[in-house]
Parts: structure tokens; C-alpha cells; sequence
């Protein structure tokens, strides 16, 4: 392959993005600027037009080092402005340097001395991050109880944490740091993620307040996602009021970027708060109408649209089960369904709603009717393998609990928390779960040394 570094080809837009480590953007442009429709590059390298897309948006974030190799070569540049180590020969020692600006570039600092403060500033950023996760793992300094955690979220909210650690970063490593808040988040590492949102976000905002145009909006969407996950957290804690806080700062971020993917999920957000505070129907209201608006009931829709409007369905089924709408729980959870089942097969299936993840759902929803042998049907439904997290796993096993409580089978109902226990201990630490066992271990009927024993581990005295 000819040596393309210095073709003219390549605009200073394309160059700045190298520059910055912008991945996404440098994908794009160089596509648009290679003259090839999202086909055209896709068939080259054995991809949809719908993955190149998510690819450019930032919406699907690259970690495979292949892809990244054949997105290089199908694009003509170098591996090294996706990030790559150079193998190919016109992607020499000298090349793996970012390519130099044109002379007269306008460029967000004002001298190379600025450029390279911002660069340790932002390698501080991410090493921040990686030595909180290392400390935390290695010496149990993560390990805190939920008022702990609550007071580490409550700190999120009011900007009281992390401030001088966290300067503005690329979206590219905003992206980065949410994908390791998420593996935290589902691998039920709540007190471990309550260390690390408050410098994500912190930055997050930094960094919109940086940028312009696409990139500000792509920060946006990050910004979003921090606060969902803040939100998500917060309900794990039943701290209802900082989880509508949350999510009402999703919103309005989602809002701001215009990406649809963005203001849905952030809807779902709101609507679970909601519910939670009692408003079912204004719950039900927002996701339905949240969901019409993707327009994913129809048509080819991008996975990750239909992935939206299937999360926000089966949650608006769940709402209308807490309200006592049968009728239209099932309604929406059949569609839900549906939708899962025309999701394709992805690396990321573990955050979708598979149809595992919507079976768990039909749990729930049978067990807020008030229908535990349904439920408990339900359950005997769900290949849990196929639940590859951690607190999904733990989730299914609960929901299970609950059923079994409901239809007066405490046992059982004692050996799925021992299973979830095992699964992901954070998961019954919650304080809706330790209602449960208190509710058991203080109910009618004889009670067992296992259950005596995990009220114990929960301070269930």
C-alpha cells in the first residue's frame, strides 16, 4: 500500500483529530474523504453500514485490535492514528509520532507547552482512574457501606467531589473511562463505582465546556451516560431522591447532544425514578412515548435504537405490573420481546435486553401481579447462562427469591439469595433485599440457620 501520510487528501480536520486521539471522528472523515459510503467501507472489511455507523458515532466503542487493523487498511492510513502499534510497512517508527498540523491551523491551545500540560493532565485523568480500581482491589479501601456510598453520590450531585483531580479529556478517554465504570457497575462493585463517577463526571462537564459542535456533543452523550449510571447507582441504594436528581441531569445532557439514543435511555432513566416515587403513569407515559419516538416498532431500525426502545419497554411493562395493569404489562412486555429477538448477536449483548435479560423481566412483572406461580414458571424459563453479568446473574437469582417468598416457599427463596450472595455480594447488601430477609426471618413459620446466617451478614439482627 502506497505511503498516504502526506496526501493531500487528508484535511486538517482529519489531522487534528489524529491529534487529539479521536477515533471515531478520524474514521469518519476518513471515509467521507476517501470518497466511500458507510457500504462501501463495511463490505471491505466484512461489516454492516449500520456497525460503520456506530463505529463513527462513538456509539460502539472499538476495543479489537483487528477491526481496528482492517479499518486502517480499508481506509489507507496508518494503524497508528486509530491507536495501533504499526506492523505495515509504510507505518514506520517515525509515523507512530501524531502527524503535524498545518501551519495557520486554528487548534484548542495556544502553544505546544499548553498542548502538552493538557496531555499529562489527561494521562493524571486516566491514571487516576486505573490507580483507584488497583488500590481498591488490592487493598480493600472500596469496601464501604451503603451510607458511605450514599455520602460518595451525594458528593456527585452537589460537585463536592473530585474537582481538582478531574480536568477536561478527550471524548475518546471519557468513553474509555464510562466502558470501565460500566464492567464496575456490572460486576456489582457499587462502593468501587462510587469512587470512580464523581471524577468521570467532574471531567465530563469539564470537557463539554471545552468543546464545540460534533465533538461537544459526543461529550454530551458521555455526560448523559455518567449520570444514568449515577442514577442506576443511587437506585441500587434506594436513595430515590438523588436517583431522580441523576437522571433529570441525563436528561437534560441527552437533550443537549440531539442523539436519540441518548434522550431514550435518559427518559428510561427519569421514568424509573418516577415510578419508584409512585408516579406510575407518568412513568408509563414518558417510556411509551420515549420508545414511539425511536421508530424502531418497524423497518430495520440500528441495533442500538432497537436495544433502546426494548429496555424501555420492558421497563414500562414493569410499571404497569407495579400499577396493577395486567393487561398492558403484558402487551408491552411481548413486544419487548419481540424486539430482543430481532436484536442481532453482538460483544455486547451483556447491557441489551436479550431475551434472557426480558425472560427476568417477565419475573418481576408476574410477581408485582401478585402471581408467583407465574413467575416462578417464568423463571424456570431463563437459561441463566446466558445472563453473562455478574449482577444480572444476581438480579435473576432475587427476583426468583421474591418469588418464591410470595408463594410461601421460604427455603427456596433462602437458597437463590445464597446463590446470588455468591454471585455478586454487593447485590444483597441492598436495602430492598435485606427488607426481604428481615421480612422472612421475622414472618410466620420456623426459620433456618441459613437464613438466620445471611441476615447476620446483612446486620439483620
Amino acid at each position: 500500500m502506497a505511503d498516504t501520510r502526506h496526501s493531500p487528501a487528508f484535511s486538517a480536520r482529519l489531522r487534528a483529530a489524529v491529534a487529539v486521539g479521536d477515533y471515531a471522528t478520524v474514521i469518519r472523515l476518513a471515509r467521507c474523504e476517501r470518497g466511500l459510503t458507510q457500504d462501501q467501507l463495511g463490505a471491505q472489511i466484512g461489516y454492516s453500514a449500520a456497525t460503520i455507523s456506530r463505529f463513527e458515532t462513538g456509539r460502539q466503542v472499538l476495543h479489537d485490535v483487528e477491526t481496528l487493523r482492517l479499518l486502517a487498511r480499508g481506509l489507507e492510513i496508518p494503524a497508528s492514528w486509530l491507536g495501533l502499534s504499526p506492523l505495515a510497512p509504510y507505518d514506520t517508527v517515525h509515523d507512530r509520532r501524531m502527524p503535524a498540523l498545518p501551519e495557520g491551523m486554528p487548534i484548542r491551545v495556544e502553544s505546544l507547552v499548553a498542548a502538552e500540560e493538557e496531555a499529562v493532565q489527561r494521562r493524571q485523568f486516566l491514571a487516576g482512574l486505573a490507580s483507584i480500581t488497583t488500590t481498591t482491589l488490592l487493598t480493600g479501601e472500596q469496601s464501604a457501606d451503603a451510607a458511605t456510598v450514599a455520602r460518595r453520590l451525594e458528593s456527585l450531585l452537589m460537585g463536592t467531589a473530585g474537582s481538582e483531580a478531574a480536568p477536561a479529556v478527550s471524548v475518546v478517554e471519557l468513553r474509555r473511562s464510562l466502558v470501565t465504570a460500566k464492567v464496575v457497575f456490572d460486576a456489582s462493585r457499587y462502593d468501587e463505582l462510587s469512587l470512580i463517577l464523581p471524577r468521570i463526571v467532574t471531567a465530563a462537564h469539564s470537557t463539554v465546556d471545552r468543546l464545540s459542535g460534533q465533538n461537544r456533543d459526543q461529550a454530551l452523550i458521555q455526560l448523559s451516560d455518567a449520570y444514568a449510571l449515577a442514577s442506576e447507582l443511587a437506585v441500587k441504594l434506594n436513595q430515590d431522591g438523588m436517583a431522580w436528581v441523576a437522571a433529570d441531569r441525563a436528561l437534560a445532557a441527552a437533550n443537549r447532544s440531539g442523539d436519540p439514543v441518548s434522550v431514550g435511555g435518559a427518559s428510561r432513566s427519569v421514568a424509573i425514578a418516577m415510578r419508584r416515587q409512585g408516579r406510575h403513569e407518568g412513568a408509563v407515559a414518558l417510556l411509551t412515548h420515549a420508545a414511539l419516538g425511536l421508530g424502531a416498532d418497524t423497518g430495520e431500525p440500528d441495533p442500538e435504537v432497537l436495544a433502546t426502545y426494548a429496555a424501555l419497554l420492558c421497563t414500562a411493562a414493569y410499571s404497569c405490573a407495579q400499577n396493577g395493569r395486567r393487561t398492558q404489562a403484558i402487551e408491552l412486555i411481548g413486544e419487548a420481546e419481540q424486539a430482543a429477538d430481532r436484536l442481532p448477536d453482538t460483544d455486547r449483548r451483556g447491557r441489551l435486553p436479550t431475551p434472557a435479560n426480558v425472560g427476568v423481566y417477565r419475573i418481576g412483572i408476574h410477581t408485582a401481579l401478585g402471581e408467583p406461580g407465574v413467575a416462578l414458571d417464568h423463571a424456570r424459563r431463563v437459561n441463566h447462562q446466558l445472563l453473562p453479568t455478574p449482577e444480572r446473574q444476581a438480579r435473576y437469582r432475587i427476583d426468583t427469591a421474591r418469588a418464591w417468598a410470595q408463594y410461601g416457599r421460604p427455603n427456596q427463596a433462602v437458597q437463590a439469595l445464597l446463590t446470588a450472595e455468591r454471585t455478586a455480594p454487593q447485590e444483597i447488601t441492598r436495602p430492598s433485599v435485606a427488607a426481604m430477609i428481615s421480612g422472612m426471618l421475622y414472618g410466620p413459620g420456623p426459620t433456618t440457620a441459613e437464613l438466620r446466617a445471611l441476615a447476620v451478614r446483612n446486620g439483620i439482627t
